[in-house]
């Protein structure tokens, strides 16, 4: 059964069951996982534990204000969905889906006001940025702020001519420096590969470095990856000094050793 049709189920028949999570994030629209979401569990705030096959249940405290209903669905406000899910998610899927729920309008600066905050929850919230055009543009970010380089702009837009742009994923437009994920979804035929390459050939002659980040790089080489962005930027002209320099090499290293990221 679809995970929003097992969510209406419960919250009809359970008073003051809302649902919650990745569960609200999915019925308010957000597409989280390529995961079927009939495999998914609901995810479910109440004030005692449900035995329901398949449901998932916090026992914390949850405001009128922050329930509301969508689609026959009792469940957290967007707001509160995007608070539990910095809190709850890996580092890389919270700030991917925060960055979702601020292109739809939600302020997650006022989200640091909020109760059950802690140092790490707005960090994470701190990250959010509304430019990122999908998740794997969200992890990347994150990827690069964790590995000590300085955080990228979103959706750079650089003149072609006078009537041509581009806009590039990430970058540091100071140095001319650019990271872009090439998605299967975008990338795979011919003449998308052929107008990249055209792209980028044209950056390049206007100063550009673009770096290019294959699927399969997250997480198998992001060690590479940091050592390649990070030798760019300092070819065009950052200057990280010896304690930037030594906390770059150490992510690096702790990426060698253990990749952190799916």
């Amino acid at each position: 059964m679809p995970l929003i049709e097992r969510a209406r189920t419960i919250t009809m028949a359970v008073p003051h069951a809302v649902a919650c999570g990745q569960t609200a994030a999915h019925i308010w629209g957000l597409q989280i996982t390529a995961t079927p979401d009939h495999e998914w569990p609901v995810e479910v705030i109440a004030p005692t534990h449900l035995a329901i096959p398949g449901c998932v249940t916090y026992l914390i405290p949850l405001p009128q204000e922050d329930i509301t209903g969508h689609k026959g669905v009792r469940l957290t406000t967007m707001e509160r969905t995007a608070l539990d899910c910095a809190r709850w998610l890996p580092r890389t899927e919270a700030v991917a889906i925060l960055d979702r729920f601020a292109r739809r309008g939600v302020d997650l600066e006022a989200l640091w006001h909020r109760p059950l905050n802690s140092w790490r929850l707005r960090d994470t919230l701190s990250l959010a940025d509304r430019g990122a055009a999908s998740p794997r543009e969200s992890w990347l970010r994150v990827i690069l702020v964790d590995g000590g380089l300085p955080r990228p702009t979103t959706q750079i837009k650089v003149q072609l001519s006078e009537d041509r742009s581009a806009y590039l994923d990430l970058g540091w437009e100071e140095y001319k420096v650019a990271v872009e994920y090439d998605g299967r979804e975008h990338h795979t035929s011919p003449a998308d590969q052929q107008h990249d390459t055209d792209r980028r050939e044209e950056l390049r002659r206007r100063g550009w470095r673009v770096i290019a980040v294959r699927r399969d790089v997250i997480p198998a080489q992001i060690a590479d990856l940091l050592h390649q962005v990070a030798n760019t930027l300092i070819e065009q002209g950052w200057q990280p000094g010896p304690q930037g320099t030594t906390r770059i090499l150490s992510r690096i290293r702790a990426a060698r050793r253990k990749p952190r990221y799916r």
